[in-house]
């Protein structure tokens, strides 16, 4: 009986049940409910498309738009609720009025070949996603939004391979009255825009945000906006040069973005603990742009705390603009604690009189550190002094009808800035500094500092023979 088998009442009839079964997955009834899953809109469209979303919405968790399917008209709001997907295989027109309000575990996909036209798809909860679609229109402000009307707390955002062109905002943030956690926006391709291709405005409450895999090209308002045209903006708010957590951009990552024919790449206000690595910039000028009001640099940093800005390679561009917060004329805050290293900023085929890295950095307990820097027909330039401050390994060469290559203009205390200056115990350490003309001589300005004010240790130029230190 030990090798027999047998089956017991309870096994057999579990048995017999499951076989019975076995037609039953075959048969007309078991595929409708299959495919009830998913609605075709058109099935549910009599003469308004809003009106055959909703009803769609209602009738399955998925929506789906065939190829080759114009849904036009779309002229007003259409709630997705909760836990529902948007399939875009066709396309999506309106009139700028019309968006797709995406409520909690929403999603909406193009798979590669859909295209959404002067629509808006505004996120109003945690769990969503946005990815592979063509994305257009010049009619509202941005196509990508998330607002004050949003809950209090959001999270796990993914926006993933958009195509973004002919707009005015691409992905535009505003966050002051809620709060966003873990967002990542990544492989994007922005195109022919009038206002920023990302804008992460006034997000003091969000963090864990990256901003990775995009190209950003021909960014140039024209329209006589102010601040617009650039490529990714984040900001904080109120300027304090205490640097409350309360009132920062922060935690955040822009990595891995390639630019071009704009007038600013990178613009960070506000902001703390925070990195923008693996940056390759080309024609950054101020040929866009023009009328926007904002300045020309590849990357703008301004009132900042603890950051890193690392591989940044730069070419017939506008290089680093690290500065002040300022508002109306008053300086509120100044850089400290940043570390730059690993940038190229090679302007020697460029026809114009570009930026090269100007840097302004104060406040005692502070510090600056600029590794492995190489700049060709530019210069760098440093203000005021921060605590420590230490410059290794650079190598400029600026042409000498467009002054020094390197200028340290540290004695600031009858300006009006010079109260960020970090004045007792203070620490300059260069090492490894090239700095010349085209000739190979020395292009070195140092304003005379007191040495009551200043220790400098591991002082070397590395300079040609001929050239003299000045």
């Amino acid at each position: 009986m030990g090798n027999d088998k047998t089956f017991s009442r309870r096994t057999l009839l579990k048995a017999t049940g499951s076989v019975a079964l076995l037609p039953l997955l075959h048969c007309p009834a078991v595929l409708a409910l299959e495919s009830a899953r998913t609605a075709n809109v058109q099935d549910y469209f009599h003469s308004d498309w809003p009106d055959a979303f909703r009803r769609a919405f209602e009738a399955a968790p998925v929506v789906e738009i065939p190829k080759n399917v114009v849904c036009d008209n779309v002229n007003s709001a259409i709630f997705m609720p909760e836990g529902r997907t948007l399939v875009v295989r066709g396309r999506i027109d309106g009139n700028g009025n019309g968006r797709f309000v995406l409520a909690d575990n929403c999603h909406v996909s193009g798979e590669m070949s859909g295209e959404i036209h002067n629509v808006i798809l505004d996120i109003r909860g945690s769990d969503c996603s946005i990815s592979q679609l063509s994305m257009s229109g010049f009619a509202p402000v941005a196509l990508v939004f998330i607002g004050k009307r949003a809950p209090k707390t959001m999270r796990n955002l993914t926006i993933d391979k958009l195509t973004i062109q002919d707009a005015n905002y691409g992905i535009l943030r505003q966050g002051f009255h809620n709060q966003l956690e873990n967002v990542q926006i990544t492989n994007g391709h922005f195109s022919r825009l009038q206002g920023d291709a990302i804008e992460w405005n006034v997000a003091i409450n969000d963090r864990d945000l990256l901003i990775s895999d995009h190209v950003i090209e021909d960014i140039n308002c024209t329209n006589g906006k102010t601040n617009w045209g650039i490529g990714i903006g984040l900001a904080g708010s109120t300027y304090d040069n205490d640097y409350p957590e309360s009132q920062a951009v922060k935690h955040f990552v822009v990595a891995n973005i390639t630019g071009k024919n704009c007038r600013q790449l990178v613009h960070v206000e506000n902001g703390k603990h925070f990195i923008i690595r693996n940056v390759t910039a080309n024609n950054i000028t101020p040929e866009f742009s023009k009328n926007a009001g904002i300045d020309n640099a590849t990357v703008a940093i301004y009132g900042c705390d603890n950051f890193t800005i690392d591989n940044i390679n730069m070419t017939n561009s506008a290089g680093m603009l690290i500065g002040y917060g300022v508002v109306r004329g008053k300086y509120l805050s100044i850089p400290q604690n940043l570390r730059l290293n690993n940038v190229l900023l090679d302007n020697r085929k460029s026809a114009m009189k570009l930026r090269g890295i100007q840097i302004s950095s104060g406040n005692a307990v502070s510090f600056v550190s600029i590794t492995r820097l190489k700049l060709l027909s530019a210069s760098l330039e440093m203000h005021n002094q921060p605590q420590h401050l230490f410059l290794h390994d650079i190598s400029i060469m600026q042409d000498a009808s467009r002054g020094a290559a390197l200028k340290l203009h540290f004695d600031l205390r009858k300006d009006v800035r010079g109260r960020f200056m970090a004045r007792d115990e203070t620490l300059i350490s260069l090492r490894n500094i090239t700095a010349v003309n085209k000739n190979g001589q020395s292009s070195v300005d140092i304003d005379r500092i007191d040495q009551k004010y200043i220790h400098v240790s591991a002082l070397n130029f590395s300079l040609p023979d001929k050239s003299t230190k000045r």
